[in-house]
């Protein structure tokens, strides 16, 4: 088994949010124990065609995932396997990292124009 060590820090300033934001989160023991099936940092090109599967429904253990929207003016529709509605939205540059359920599968589709993203995925263990 491997190890991720993420950490989420967020920071705003009263001018811009009417209130200081400083939060910084880790997960308890400050990691998440991964496994096989992963994969690594990686780029593919998608379209506005049709869903392009990035993680197998056939996982039997949550997955965490990582996704960034390379794209600068696209965003990207985040829809579990088999379905027709988008569950989730990744903005032009932004990025998001969750936990998908176990045998849920996850497909990404490109709003208005074909554009690249960035995506990891780690098995729970």
């Amino acid at each position: 088994m491997a190890v991720l060590k993420p950490t989420l820090t967020l920071t705003g300033t009263q001018a811009d949010l009417g209130a200081t934001l400083s939060l910084s989160e880790t997960p308890t023991g400050d990691s998440l124990t991964v496994k096989h099936p992963m994969q690594g940092v990686s780029k593919i090109n998608i379209t506005t065609a049709v869903d392009q599967e990035v993680i197998d429904a056939d996982y039997s253990d949550p997955v965490h995932v990582y996704i960034k929207n390379t794209d600068t003016s696209n965003f990207v529709k985040l829809i579990i396997g088999g379905t027709v509605t988008d569950w989730g939205r990744v903005g032009p540059g932004d990025f998001a990292f969750f936990t998908l359920k176990p045998s849920s599968g996850l497909e990404v589709q490109a709003d208005t124009a074909a554009c690249e993203i960035e995506y990891a995925y780690w098995s729970k263990g």
